[in-house]
């Protein structure tokens, strides 16, 4: 069986990016120009530890998979099931195998070190292994999903609002657009 992947890899490489990116956003907004130095690199992979931001290798792996075997399936409708092992297998090994030469922390141990000088880590770690700091990393993975969940409510419920002053502005304006869904007949 053949399999066509000719711009498969470019929009595999663009998903593995992309869900990097998701998975790994600074929080702070203020800069440091401290160097990297060992005693931060310590730091920063104890605050990592300590906060359990240390990313899930298995889930990133089944993410990575997921995707990639999605956008195989959308160009290859006749992938076995033996394929989509394949896939898991090799995605495995090549994440598991970056995760131990640290190729991912390389990248953002200069990230943290860019917001947070050495005294700021260290504050950060000791606020962590106070109950209040134990209890915020404990709920802060539900507090953020129901935040998120709450968030996408309140976008679906003032939607119709937005696109309502939106269409009446363009009426005003003089701006013609079509507002009607694809493929609908409606006038």
């Amino acid at each position: 069986m053949r399999y066509r992947t000719p711009a498969l890899l470019t929009r595999v490489a663009l998903t593995v990016h992309l869900l990097a990116a998701a998975l790994w956003q600074p929080a702070a907004i203020a800069a440091s120009q401290e160097a990297l130095s060992d005693a931060k690199v310590q730091a920063i992979r104890e605050l990592i530890r300590i906060t359990n931001a240390q990313i899930n290798e298995t889930a990133f792996s089944e993410a990575l998979t997921q995707q990639m075997v999605s956008v195989l399936r959308s160009r290859n409708p006749e992938l076995t099931g033996r394929a989509e092992r394949i896939v898991a297998e090799e995605v495995s090994a090549v994440v598991a195998r970056e995760m131990a030469n640290e190729t991912l922390h390389r990248k953002i141990y200069p990230i943290y070190a860019r917001y947070f000088t050495l005294e700021e880590l260290r504050a950060l770690i000791a606020f962590n292994q106070t109950a209040a700091g134990r209890k915020a990393n404990e709920v802060m993975p539900l507090l953020i999903q129901e935040s998120r969940g709450a968030t996408q409510a309140w976008g679906r419920e003032i939607g119709p609002r937005i696109t309502d002053q939106v269409v009446r502005r363009f009426a005003r304006e003089g701006i013609e657009v079509n507002t009607r869904p694809p493929g609908s007949t409606e006038n």
